[in-house]
C-alpha cells in the first residue's frame, strides 16, 4: 500500500498561528498581571478605607450619643448612608454590645457579618483592626473600631462600628477597569493578524510562491542533479566566492576537501579567464594541470542585478587524445597510400618495359630503385635510432615523391632514441604537420625542395624543416593562432596544434620566413 505523504502546513498558517499565539500569551499575561496587581492594590486600599472610616465614625459624638438619645439615631443613619455611598463600601454596621444597632448596605454582606461576627476582638480588647471573614468564594474585608462612651470621669466600651467590603465587588471593579486594556489588546491582536498575513505574503513572494518544505525538496533535488552532472560546475556569488562545486569540477581542478566560502582565485590561476568571459561567449579553451578544458559562464540575475555566476568546465583532454589518434591514423593511411601509389607507378613502368620486350631495361630499372631504397633506408637507420621518427620520415618521403616534391634529410642529421615523454602522437602532430605544410608550400613550383635537419646534441632535441616556398607575409605571432591559414576557410589548425604540442612538451618553436622560403625550428628539452 502506498504511503500517504504527510500534508504540510502552509507558511502563512504557521506565521499566523505563531503571531496570534504570541500576542494572546502576551495579552493574557499582561492582563493577568494587571488584574492581580490591581486587585491587591484595591484590596489594600479598601482595607485602609474601611479601617479609617470605622475609626473616624467611632470618634464622632453622634455615634456615642445615639445609644442613649433616640433622636440622634436618624442623624447617625443619614451619616452612615452618606458614607456608604461616598466610600462605595458593601455594608456599614453599628453594634450596641452584641446587638446590631444600625445596619446599612448589601443584605448578603450583612448576613455574612451576622454569621461570622468580626467585632469580637474589639468588644473584648477595644482594639482597631482589619479582618477578613468568610470562605474562599465569599470573602469580606472588614474594618472594625470600638465605640467608647464617656460617663463622667471614665469611658466605657458600648459598641463597635464595622465597615465591610465584599471582595467579589472589588474584583468586579478591577475587571471593569480591565475592559480598556482588553480593547487595546484586541486592537493589537488584529494588527498582529494583519501584519502576519502581510509578512506571509511577502515571504511567499520572495520564495517565488514556494513553501519552505517545497524549497527544501527542490534544493535537495537540484543538489543531487548538480552533483551527478559529468561536466564540472561551480556556483559563485557576485564577488567570486564559491557557494557550490560538484565532484567533476573538483576532479578537473585537482581540488580536495571543502572549498565553500573560498574565492575562485584561490583555487586556480584561470580565474581571470572566467571573469573576462561574457554571457555571449559560448566557451573558451584553456589548459590547466595538463588538462585541456572548455570553460563558459552564465550570470545569475535577479531584478536586473547580477547575483552570482555558474561556471561550467568541460574536459576536452580525451577528445583531443582521440582527435590526435585519428589524425595519426589519417597520416599513416595517407603515407601508406602515397607509398602504394609510388610503388604502383614504378610497377607500371616495369610492366610496360616487360611487355615491350625490354627485359634488360626493366631489370636495370628495378635494380636502380632497389639500390636507391636501400641507400635511403641505410642512411635513415644509421642516422636515426628512434623507430618513431624513422616511420614518420619514410612516410613523408613517399608523400613528397607522389606530389613530385624533393624531400631530403640533411646528411649531418643524427638522432638517438627519444626520451619516453616524447610520444608518437606528439611527433606526428609537431614534426608531421611542419613537413606537410612545407610540402604544401612548394607544390606547383618549378623547383620544389623540402629539407629536414635534426640533432640531439646538447640539452635539447632540435628539428628544423625548411622549404623554398613563397614564404609567409603575416606577422610571426599570428601564424600560430588558432584558425590562421593562407589556404582558405576550414584550415589553419596545423600550426596551432604544433604550438600546443610543443608547449605541452615544454619546448619552443621559431620561424624564419622571406620570399625565398620558410624555416621552422623546434626545440624540445630532453628532460621536461
Amino acid at each position: 500500500m502506498k504511503k500517504k505523504r504527510k500534508k504540510r502546513v502552509p507558511i502563512g498558517v504557521k506565521i499566523l498561528g505563531l503571531v496570534i499565539s504570541l500576542i494572546v500569551i502576551i495579552v493574557i499575561t499582561i492582563t493577568g498581571v494587571f488584574i492581580v496587581m490591581s486587585f491587591k492594590k484595591d484590596q489594600e486600599k479598601a482595607g485602609n478605607i474601611a479601617h479609617q472610616t470605622a475609626r473616624s465614625l467611632s470618634y464622632m459624638p453622634i455615634a456615642q450619643d445615639a445609644f442613649y438619645q433616640n433622636e440622634k439615631i436618624e442623624d447617625l443613619k443619614n451619616i452612615v448612608d452618606n458614607l456608604l455611598e461616598d466610600i462605595e463600601a458593601s455594608a456599614i454596621v453599628v453594634t450596641y454590645h452584641n446587638r446590631f444597632f444600625i445596619v446599612r448596605g448589601n443584605p448578603d454582606t450583612i448576613i455574612q457579618l451576622m454569621d461570622d461576627p468580626a467585632n469580637e476582638k474589639a468588644l473584648i480588647f477595644g482594639s482597631n483592626y482589619v479582618k477578613t471573614i468568610g470562605d474562599k468564594k465569599n470573602k469580606v474585608l472588614v474594618g472594625v473600631s470600638p465605640i467608647f462612651v464617656e460617663h463622667g470621669e471614665y469611658k466605657q466600651l458600648e459598641g463597635t462600628i464595622m465597615v465591610a467590603y465584599d471582595q467579589k465587588q472589588i474584583l468586579k471593579d478591577v475587571m471593569s477597569e480591565s475592559i480598556t486594556l482588553l480593547i487595546v489588546s484586541s486592537i493589537v491582536l488584529l494588527a498582529g493578524l494583519f501584519g502576519s498575513i502581510m509578512l506571509a505574503k511577502d515571504i511567499k513572494k520572495d520564495t517565488l510562491g514556494l513553501e519552505p518544505g517545497e524549497i527544501a525538496d527542490l534544493y535537495h533535488e537540484r543538489k543531487a542533479v548538480f552533483m551527478s552532472i559529468k561536466d564540472g560546475l561551480i556556483v559563485v556569488d557576485q564577488t567570486g566566492v564559491i557557494n557550490m562545486i560538484n565532484r567533476s569540477a573538483k576532479h578537473l581542478l585537482n581540488i580536495k576537501g571543502d572549498v565553500k566560502g573560498l574565492h575562485l582565485a584561490q583555487l586556480f590561476d584561470g580565474a581571470d579567464t572566467i571573469w573576462k568571459l561574457s554571457n555571449s561567449d559560448v566557451s573558451k579553451e584553456f589548459e590547466y594541470c595538463g588538462k585541456v578544458m572548455l570553460i563558459s559562464r552564465q550570470e545569475v540575475r535577479r531584478h536586473n542585478q547580477v547575483k552570482g555566476m555558474i561556471i561550467s568546465l568541460y574536459d576536452k583532454t580525451e577528445i583531443r587524445k582521440m582527435a590526435r589518434s585519428l589524425s595519426e591514423e589519417r597520416h599513416y593511411i595517407e603515407d601508406l597510400r602515397a607509398q602504394a601509389h609510388e610503388f604502383k607507378n614504378k610497377m607500371y613502368v616495369i610492366s610496360g618495359l616487360i611487355q615491350l620486350g625490354k627485359t634488360r631495361e626493366a631489370v636495370q630499372f628495378l635494380m636502380e630503385e632497389t639500390s636507391s631504397l636501400e641507400d635511403q633506408n641505410k642512411f635513415i637507420s644509421e642516422s636515426i635510432k628512434d623507430e618513431k621518427v624513422q616511420a614518420i620520415i619514410l612516410g613523408k618521403k613517399a608523400k613528397a615523391s607522389e606530389q613530385h616534391v624533393t624531400f631530403n634529410v640533411h646528411p649531418e642529421s643524427a638522432l638517438g632514441i627519444l626520451p619516453p615523454h616524447i610520444s608518437l602522437n606528439a611527433l606526428v602532430t609537431a614534426l608531421g604537420n611542419l613537413i606537410d605544410n612545407a610540402i604544401e608550400a612548394v607544390k606547383g613550383q618549378d623547383e620544389t625542395n623540402v629539407s629536414l635537419f635534426f640533432t640531439d646534441v646538447g640539452n635539447d632535441i632540435i628539428f628544423e624543416v625548411s622549404d623554398n616556398g613563397p614564404g609567409v607575409r603575416e606577422e610571426e605571432g599570428s601564424v600560430f593562432k588558432k584558425g590562421f591559414s593562407t589556404k582558405g576557410e576550414g584550415r589553419g589548425y596545423g600550426l596551432w596544434n604544433v604550438m600546443m604540442e610543443v608547449n605541452r612538451l615544454s619546448g619552443e618553436i621559431e620561424m624564419q620566413s622571406n620570399t625565398k622560403g620558410t624555416t621552422f625550428t623546434i626545440f624540445i628539452p630532453k628532460h621536461p
